[in-house]
């Protein structure tokens, strides 16, 4: 053989190997992602389950839970609003409106959906959380994560359980900040 034949191998092997790297990290990537949109739909179902929502329904689940699911699929936070009487509702409806926007412009999205008090099943939803002074909300992230405001709803309250549910350390609250 001579020296090109050699070299002709060489790339060639070398070729084929990049190739099947290529190919193993597609489909490393494809499968993670299809396991990671499979384990978001379970965890979205656990945490219905774990905040106490048994439900009406043959399936164990509230309604208005099992219609969070379409919520999640194009959203990485979804806020509940739970409705008092309508003038301090829709203080908090607005000032959870302009929050989102704020949200939002970190790029995260976000959605709000306000519950109807005639809804058969809010008053379960309110004995399952423990809520008795309304307005409230909760804050819900897909991982099964929550947070509930119960009363005195401010923009700064909102914010701050939102980034605690991100993860995010936030000053003064938790012993995770460096100082």
């Amino acid at each position: 053989m001579t020296n090109k034949n050699i070299q002709w191998w060489k790339i060639a092997l070398l070729a084929l190997g990049v190739l099947m790297i290529a190919g193993a990290v597609t489909y490393t990537l494809v499968t993670r992602t299809s396991a990671a949109t499979a384990s978001q739909a379970a965890n979205l179902s656990k945490t219905a389950k774990t905040a106490g929502f048994v439900a009406s329904d043959m399936d164990g689940e509230l309604n208005w839970v099992k219609n969070l699911n379409t919520k999640f699929e194009s959203n990485d936070f979804v806020i509940v609003i739970l409705p008092g009487n309508d003038d301090v509702t829709r203080k908090v409806e607005q000032l959870v409106k302009s929050t989102c926007e704020k949200i939002r412009q970190d790029r995260t999205k976000i959605e709000f959906i306000t519950l109807s008090p005639a809804d058969p099943e809010f008053p379960l939803t309110l004995d399952r959380l423990a809520i008795h002074k309304l307005p409230a909300i909760l804050i819900m992230a897909p991982a099964g994560k929550q947070q509930i405001l119960k009363s005195d709803i401010t923009e700064s309250k909102i914010l701050e359980a939102y980034l605690s549910l991100q993860g995010t350390c936030i000053p003064g609250t938790s012993g995770c900040c460096s100082k």
